[in-house]
């Protein structure tokens, strides 16, 4: 009685083992995928947006305020230069939104676009 129940058990295990293994391959593939590489759009987003701040008077030192205020026409011109319009502006927002990484990955294009500035 008691080596039937052992061998239903293992028998039991071994059937959810493909399923397991499956999900552990899985798990391990996300991982591995580590970073989110940027495309054109993000890479322009982030030059926009690094031009934006420095235009701001943003530096990458810290220790102050922003100095300078774009005006509606400022801003339409740096949407110009980095051929982004408010469409554009405002999906890449949603997008960035919904993933937290690819957003996290601008921001350092962004602080190397301000470095290389300065």
């Amino acid at each position: 009685m008691m080596m039937w129940l052992m061998i239903n058990r293992i028998h039991g295990v071994l059937r959810r083992l493909p399923v397991l293994l499956v999900f552990g391959l899985l798990l391990v593939g996300c991982g591995l995928q580590g970073r989110p590489k940027l495309d054109a759009a993000d890479i322009r987003f982030a030059a926009f947006y690094s031009d934006y701040l420095s235009r701001s008077g943003v530096s990458t030192k810290g220790g102050g305020e922003p100095s300078q205020t774009l005006t509606s026409v400022g801003l339409d011109t740096l949407f110009a230069r980095h051929g982004i319009d408010q469409k554009g502006f405002d999906a890449k927002l949603q997008v960035y939104s919904r993933d937290p990484q690819l957003w996290r990955e601008v921001l350092e294009q962004v602080r190397k676009n301000l470095h290389k500035g300065e």
